[in-house]
């Protein structure tokens, strides 16, 4: 059975993974900000039934792009970090070889 207290990092499989949630939060910013003018509601008619149903849905829109852009930002925090440590270990392991 394996020690539990070793700790083994492979820095090249690190550097992909962040690499593939920075590409990840690029693909789905690309895709909203494409799709961002299907998701905008206009309303159908002049009534006032037509124009709350349409500002409600451009609302929830808003809300949800600021919540996704928020998201986006998350994840690429995330890949910066584990970067960041990832070439902190790799430099600490420089210095403690014999």
């Amino acid at each position: 059975m394996a020690n539990s207290n070793d700790f083994a990092m492979a820095p090249a499989e690190v550097a992909d993974a962040t690499k593939q949630l920075d590409e990840l939060a690029d693909r789905v910013e690309k895709v909203l900000q494409a799709e961002a003018s299907n998701l905008t509601v206009t309303a159908s008619g002049r009534d006032e039934v037509s124009q709350r149903v349409a500002s409600t849905l451009n609302q929830v829109h808003d809300t949800f792009e600021r919540s996704a852009q928020q998201g986006f930002t998350e994840i690429r925090e995330v890949a910066a970090t584990l970067r960041q440590h990832t070439d902190n270990v790799v430099a600490a392991d420089r210095d403690f070889v014999v």
